[in-house]
């Protein structure tokens, strides 16, 4: 005698015993839920299929017949058939399907957000990267390509525009070649005294920087403002050593002027801004003042690079 049992769990939690005898010799049948009986048949020796509700559920047990003579047995949950409940799954299924759709939709949007958010930022960013060093004409990445590929050098040199009124005061360029103006242009610096340019240096009118330029279209070009000219580079300096020797009056000229240059030669000519800003409080100069003066002059190396240097001046 074959006999099966399954476990059938309904929507709600319940738990359902479905049970199945079928006999080897006689053929007979019985099919129970949870001990009661649902289903009698005599005399199965072929292939046949019995329905039977479970609550609201119809069920099914197939007894499939092989071709060695031998049965399989099945339990199986018809969602197909027209019945209240798979009318009910149905909208259920209808409503979820167009749930998943609007998360789907919803994930959709915030990843295409995210990329353009991101890919705005980084532009962003970038952009901000070159307003700190420096003017760029005509941006984008391809020109940024182009200049990189074909770009040749040469020279910017600023000038104070018209005082504006504001917070911001415009600082107009000229890109200079051998006998000719190629191109210009201006960008902003916030309002104070002096100017500073976004090098944190002072502007000082007629202040010339590198640039590079696109020979077929000059006005695609880059002013790098860190790239200062040999005759800014002196000025730097002369001003440097012109507080340095104002703010240390004890302190000889000639050690003065050795101080400067070897923190200059040593540390590069941007820390020259420490020794420019040097009375300046971190209220007045948040990147460049007397703090950050001092903190320069605890480099051991430095310090050790003036003692060998400037030995010989007092």
């Amino acid at each position: 005698m074959a006999q099966l049992n399954w476990v059938f769990l309904d929507d709600f939690g319940g738990r359902h015993k479905v049970g199945l005898y079928h006999g080897d010799r006689t053929g007979h049948v019985m099919i129970h839920c949870n001990l009661k009986v649902v289903q009698i048949d005599f005399s199965v020796k072929d292939t046949k299929m019995y329905s039977f509700f479970i609550e609201d559920e119809l069920c099914e047990v197939i007894l499939e017949k092989r071709k060695d003579g031998a049965f399989a047995y099945e339990f199986r949950v018809n969602k197909k058939v027209d019945t209240p409940r798979n009318r009910v799954r149905r909208v259920q299924e209808g409503q979820n399907r167009k749930y998943m759709t609007m998360v789907a939709i919803g994930i959709v949007v915030v990843l295409l957000l995210a990329f353009f958010g991101l890919k705005w930022y980084g532009h962003t960013q970038e952009l901000k990267k070159i307003a700190l060093s420096g003017v760029v004409g005509n941006y984008s990445k391809s020109n940024m390509k182009r200049l990189g590929a074909e770009g040749k050098r040469t020279v910017a040199r600023l000038h104070l525009s018209q005082l504006n009124s504001g917070k911001e005061q415009t600082i107009s360029y000229a890109l200079l070649a051998v006998d000719s103006l190629m191109d210009q242009g201006e960008f902003k610096v916030p309002i104070g005294t002096p100017l500073v340019l976004p090098t944190g240096f002072p502007f000082t009118e007629g202040d010339e920087f590198e640039a590079i330029y696109l020979p077929s279209d000059p006005s695609i070009h880059r002013v790098n403002f860190f790239q200062p000219t040999r005759v800014t580079t002196t000025r730097y300096l002369e001003m440097a050593t012109k507080v340095e020797r104002e703010k240390h009056p004890a302190v000889s000229p000639e050690r003065s002027v050795c101080r400067v240059l070897t923190a200059a030669e040593h540390s590069g000519w941007p820390v020259l801004a420490h020794i420019i800003f040097q009375e300046k409080t971190p209220e007045e100069n948040k990147r460049y003042n007397q703090t950050t003066y001092e903190h320069l002059w605890t480099d051991a190396s430095l310090i050790q690079a003036v003692q060998e240097k400037c030995k010989h001046s007092r």
